[in-house]
């Protein structure tokens, strides 16, 4: 008769150790995976600038003109730059949604409430207008309607001499601007189209709680000098940056560069005028797309005299590689 060992099965402490063991594993691989998903993200926020940018290409060959804020001097008509552009992105269906014979919103002044006409295309949102790397809000309501986010604001300047939407700046777009490839003589390659913005938390507060997601915000104050203090004692901080693609208010749709990337200062609006810094989640800087169609992507350490001159159209700076 043969003898048979009882089976025997894995004690606590070798349980326990397995599970180190894999513990220790997935604390060594999580980063990677989570570099290698960012990266990713950034592979396809790049491509979402470069389709922008290109079909900005597209509306010139066709227009012989770049689409300027809006299509009259009229705020009623702010359509944005990136509504204007849909066609050129393979986007005509959301395109024929817009009535652009018709305002995009109703009423005048800090009242205005969107066109019911115009609230199925505001509504919708497009994936190569928002980043991977900010799934903070996909829809905000305000001003009576739902609207669609958007991260990719187009380049208005320096914000040194002019911070007002409604006047021509030193950059591409302004409210009814009709600038042209031409008009850039600083080199398409030397010059900003488009850049980064982190979506708003979609909160208004009496003091700030999410410095890189809420501008210092003035109502009902004429258009006074801006200036760090006087952005610093605001009583309002708001959440709605790049809450609308298809409105072109400053908030939603543009960028300046009078600080660097991801500055720690909050940004600051009054009235139609102020200064949106680019941003983004992404470690360490910014995507930017120049005229000529490339993507690049910016660190936050670039030195401020770069990032401007690469902002303006015209100003003959010379400029090295970022």
């Amino acid at each position: 008769m043969t003898l048979r060992s009882p089976p025997r099965g894995f004690t606590l402490v070798e349980l326990l150790v397995v599970i180190a063991i894999i513990g220790v594993l997935v604390a060594l691989l999580l980063p990677a995976v989570q570099a290698a998903r960012e990266a990713a993200r950034r592979s396809q926020c790049s491509n979402h600038l470069k389709q922008l940018t290109l079909s900005m290409h597209n509306f010139e060959s066709a227009w012989q003109k770049l689409p300027g804020v809006g299509l009259n001097d009229q705020s009623q008509w702010a359509f944005s730059v990136q509504s204007q552009l849909l066609p050129y992105c393979e986007q005509e269906n959301l395109r024929n949604l817009i009535d652009f014979k018709q305002p995009l919103m109703n009423g005048s002044g800090g009242s205005q409430t969107l066109n019911p006409v115009q609230q199925p295309a505001a509504a919708i949102n497009v994936p190569f207008f928002t980043c991977p790397s900010d799934q903070t809000k996909k829809s905000y309501a305000s001003n009576g309607g739902i609207f669609a986010p958007l991260n990719y604001m187009i380049n208005c300047g320096t914000a040194q001499t002019v911070n007002d939407f409604r006047v021509p700046n030193d950059g591409l777009f302004w409210y009814t601007s009709e600038t042209t490839f031409g008009d850039i003589r600083d080199g398409a390659s030397n010059t900003l189209a488009l850049s980064e913005a982190r979506l708003g938390n979609d909160q208004q507060t009496p003091t700030v709680i999410d410095p890189q997601r809420q501008y210092a915000s003035f109502g009902g104050q004429g258009n006074p000098p801006l200036s760090d203090s006087y952005c610093a004692g605001a009583s309002r901080w708001s959440g709605n940056r790049g809450s609308a693609w298809i409105w072109g208010r400053e908030f939603n749709i543009a960028f300046d560069t009078r600080r660097p990337p991801n500055a720690e200062v909050t940004d600051c609006g009054v009235n139609g005028t102020g200064w949106y810094k680019a941003s983004s989640q992404h470690p360490g800087g910014v995507h930017a797309s120049r005229c000529d169609g490339s993507v690049s992507f910016v660190n936050d350490t670039i030195e401020l005299r770069v990032w401007q001159a690469l902002s303006t159209r015209a100003r003959q700076e010379v400029i090295g590689s970022l």
